[in-house]
């Protein structure tokens, strides 16, 4: 009997089957390149952990910290533009000071009814009429302390208005009078001041407070330099005469609802060095207490070119500073300052008759802008008061938005169907529905001539 043939080695067999033997040297190259990427994974790790040991007690890297929205899908009102408060951010009252009382600020809208006769959370706080800016509307309960401190003052006494931002605009007591509950005039936004009335005064009429914008204690600077047109002041070295101003609208660098104010002025520099005038800051400012950064492209309408570089001994130039500001902006003066680098500034005062009036019997406010459920339409919801004593009628031409640049968005649908018509004393409701701007974060809202900025659309 022959014996079994031994059994062959693994050797032997990877050698008698070469398509074995080639997948057997496969699998052990693939398990040692596995084998050195996890050596340097955890080489890696341990060099970071390491690095974190070693480093506890050093200080913290310092990261920008940014704070979301309450609701990334929720557009935001920034600005109005009628009353020249167009900015960054809408700054509205946050406290309200009465000699020597201060009154939390809450924001109120009026009723649909046309009447104001808002809820105050507390009786030592004060209600805010919504987008009264220029006349600012505020309202007190009508409790003992209030009524006495309303009736205690005389002419001249303090009142100030502080923002949000923290700009303070004073104000002093003007008149003291009775007038019918029903009594619209009171929310008139054509002259700058403030009224106070006493809310829920049993019977027909309510004790109201009027107070006067004090210009010049709407800002620290000084007046010890202080010119009028073609006039020259001295500024350091620099002799600085403004020549001639002018207000364009209706240009298309400029977006729907403002106008460009220009200034043409000359420079001369009288010392022994040159001057960089860069350094300088020019800004224009309302008597409402709004400022106007220069605005380059505005700068470029103007009769000279915009201001810029180095002006040398002896040198004279002539420059145009140019301003964004509202269309329909009601500020008897412009002031313009000028600040060198030490801080002294001369200003000019020029007299500002070209605001329009379009709107100013009517007082407009946007109560919410939101993004539907779709992400396809942006739904406007807002109020109309007339305050004027002949019907207000707003037609489609009336009503707009673009975005910054100018162009325009789909009007799809609106509530109630135009034209609107708001008897005097009386407000409407609205909801306007537009196409949602895409590509664009911004959109700006005109109704009336009166401008609002939505951000946040994307």
């Amino acid at each position: 009997m022959s014996a079994d043939p031994p059994n062959p080695t693994p050797v032997q067999r990877l050698t008698a089957n070469p398509a074995l033997l080639v997948l057997a040297v496969v699998a052990i190259i693939a398990l040692l390149a596995a084998c050195g990427m996890g050596f340097f994974l955890l080489r890696d790790y341990l060099d970071r952990d390491e690095a974190a040991t070693t480093t506890t007690n050093a200080e913290p890297t310092p990261f920008t910290q940014v704070v979301a929205p309450t609701r990334a899908d929720e557009p935001v009102i920034v600005g109005v533009s009628d009353t020249g408060t167009f900015s960054v951010t809408l700054d509205i009252p946050a406290t309200l000071g009465i000699m020597d009382q201060q009154k939390a600020v809450e924001p109120q809208n009026i009723g649909a009814d046309g009447l104001w006769n808002p809820e105050v959370s507390d009786p030592n706080n004060a209600a805010w009429v919504n987008g009264t800016i220029v006349n600012h509307v505020f309202g007190l309960p009508d409790t003992p302390e209030n009524r006495a401190l309303l009736e205690s003052l005389t002419l001249g006494d303090p009142i100030l208005v502080t923002t949000r931002q923290g700009t303070t605009q004073p104000f002093s007591f003007d008149s003291r009078t009775q007038v019918p509950n029903t009594d619209r005039s009171i929310f008139n936004q054509q002259v700058p001041g403030i009224t106070l009335v006493l809310l829920g005064s049993e019977g027909e009429e309510r004790l109201v407070v009027r107070g006067r914008f004090e210009v010049g204690e709407s800002t620290s600077q000084t007046t010890d330099n202080v010119i009028q047109l073609g006039e020259t002041a001295q500024l350091g070295d620099l002799q600085i005469t403004p020549e001639a101003t002018s207000f364009i609208t209706g240009r298309p660098e400029v977006p729907m609802g403002f106008g460009v104010f220009l200034v043409d002025f000359s420079l001369q520099n009288v010392g022994l060095t040159a001057i960089d005038t860069n350094n300088y800051r020019f800004v224009l400012s309302d008597e409402l207490g709004n400022q106007y950064a220069l605005n380059p492209i505005a700068s470029q309408l103007g009769n000279y070119p915009p201001l810029s570089g180095f002006v040398n001994a002896g040198q004279m130039v002539s420059a145009t500073a140019g301003y964004q500001i509202p269309a329909g902006l009601v500020s008897p003066n412009l002031t313009w300052t000028v600040t060198a680098p030490d801080g002294a500034q001369v200003q000019a005062i020029f007299p500002f008759t070209a605001g329009g009036d379009a709107g100013q019997s009517a007082v407009v406010t946007l109560q919410e802008a939101t993004i539907t459920a779709d992400l396809n339409n942006l739904v406007i919801v807002g109020q109309i008061t007339n305050i004027g004593a002949q019907p207000l009628v707003v037609a489609p031409e009336d009503i707009s938005l673009l975005t910054p640049a100018g162009s325009a968005y789909i009007l799809l649908a609106t509530n109630p169907i135009f034209p609107w018509a708001v008897p005097p004393n009386q407000t409407l409701q609205f909801a306007l529905t537009y196409q949602r701007p895409i590509g664009a974060d911004s959109a700006i809202f005109t109704i009336l001539n009166q401008s609002f900025e939505l951000s946040g659309l994307q």
